[in-house]
């Protein structure tokens, strides 16, 4: 038998989309955001999780990312190296005893580099979007990854295509998304239309629901039990959940998963491991356009389905097809419109886009940059250029559309993100698209007060 717990570490952005700075959070106090406020209660406790002994005092402690399989988003990752540098370090150390003790198969897996939803994406920004995760990864890990985690679990072949051509190995997905299989407790192989495939490790489900909603978190020993199952030995109990169930949402469990972790150290692996020892024999199909926290698939990001968050003040969520479709047509516009100037500034505009993540992660000044790849003369019009891109592929972000309320943080960020989009626009090419995006968002969004750029 072999265990995978699969952590998901994650926070939407909250730095204004000008200044880099994060506004105070009334609602997570005594802290000054909910960066902060979760990273001391989930974060940072899970890389030194007491275990205690039977009268109450500690015996030993752990790093839970020595043991998880993990993500973490690289957008959440940039802040912590700045402001929770020690938490950063404790996945770094995790991930490289993982990857000592599984010949190299660690457990932390990449994300890309902004939290969209993929399916919902043009083809060219779920490139640019897996590159620049594959890249970020790279920077802070020391290593190629194996693995991939989708947003939201949310995936089509067209999303697998693009996994499968940067090298993926493979991605996690809820029980349900996969087609036709009689036992879920394995990666099976997806044969994509390319050519290529890629394996696909469904968690159990309601193993998973247990751990993050349930009653396993109460006692580590019956967390552990729990995992006992006799599959045989090359069976694969297998969860994924947000990190954040593991001291933020349960207060203090990371202790009762370090317990289950300690007792379970001999069957724990990573998915990269297993999936070096066990022959994925079976093939299934990916339900399209599916994903682990709407039950309508993808609509979630894109219509009023009716799935919520539950804490929200709007009764409804109609403003949320609007919202999809004014995004995606800006995204198309600017596009179209920043054509001509991308390759009067640019050598080979879209490799440029793609390559503009060293920038992003540290590794290569801006200055340099456009030495490279801008046309001489044009380096201030290649810089914005780039910078709009990158300003389009975070105001797609899925937690504008995720929660109940079209008046809170997540939504006002996304177009905050567009508003700067456009403002070089019309620097780069005098053409004005807000007020035609300010009429497709509609009647919902009509009294916003866009982001005047400084």
């Amino acid at each position: 038998m072999s265990v995978v717990i699969h952590a998901h570490v994650y926070q939407p952005p909250r730095e204004h989309p000008l200044t880099g700075d994060t506004p105070v959070e009334p609602t997570a106090a005594p802290h000054h955001d909910w960066n902060f406020r979760i990273t001391h209660e989930c974060y940072r406790p899970m890389g030194a999780a007491q275990i205690l002994r039977a009268d109450g005092e500690p015996e030993k402690s752990l790093n839970l990312y020595a043991w998880l399989n993990f993500n973490v988003g690289p957008t959440l990752a940039i802040w912590l190296d700045r402001f929770a540098p020690d938490v950063m370090a404790a996945m770094q150390a995790g991930d490289a005893a993982s990857s000592a003790r599984h010949g190299g198969h660690g457990g932390a897996i990449a994300q890309p580099f902004v939290h969209a939803i993929m399916p919902l994406a043009s083809a060219r920004d779920r490139a640019t979007l897996v590159r620049w995760g594959i890249a970020d990864f790279v920077s802070r890990f020391g290593r190629r990854p194996q693995g991939m985690w989708l947003p939201e679990t949310a995936v089509d072949t067209a999303t697998l295509e693009t996994l499968a051509a940067a090298g993926i190995q493979y991605t996690i997905v809820a029980p349900h998304q996969v087609l036709d299989v009689d036992n879920k407790r394995q990666a099976v192989r997806v044969e994509l239309p390319s050519g290529q495939s890629i394996a696909v490790f469904p968690y159990d489900g309601s193993l998973a629901h247990r751990v993050a909603f349930g009653e396993l978190l109460r006692s580590g020993a019956e967390m552990a039990e729990a995992f006992t199952v006799d599959v045989g030995e090359s069976g694969l109990i297998s969860i994924a959940t947000d990190a954040e169930t593991f001291g933020h949402h349960h207060k203090f469990s990371e202790m009762a998963l370090a317990f289950a972790v300690d007792a379970l150290h001999d069957d724990m692996t990573t998915y990269g491991a297993w999936l070096r020892d066990q022959p994925q024999s079976e093939t299934a199909q990916i339900r399209e356009n599916s994903s682990w926290s709407c039950e309508h698939g993808i609509e979630r990001w894109r219509s009023d389905c009716g799935c919520k968050a539950g804490i929200g003040t709007d009764p409804d969520q109609e403003w949320r097809a609007p919202l999809r479709e004014a995004m995606s047509w800006l995204i198309a516009a600017i596009v179209d419109a920043t054509d001509e100037q991308a390759l009067e500034a640019l050598r080979e505009p879209w490799v440029a886009r793609d390559e503009y993540v060293e920038v992003l992660i540290g590794a290569e000044p801006l200055s340099e940059f456009v030495i490279h790849h801008a046309v001489p003369g044009c380096d201030e019009q290649a810089a914005m250029w780039l910078e709009l891109h990158r300003h389009l592929l975070l105001a797609q972000s899925s937690c504008a559309w995720f929660f109940d309320d079209a008046d809170g943080h997540e939504v006002e960020l996304s177009l905050r993100h567009a508003d700067v989009a456009m403002a070089q626009l019309a620097q780069l090419t005098g053409v004005d698209l807000s007020a035609e995006f300010s009429e497709r968002l509609g009647e919902r969004f009509s009294s916003r007060v866009p982001l005047t750029p400084t």
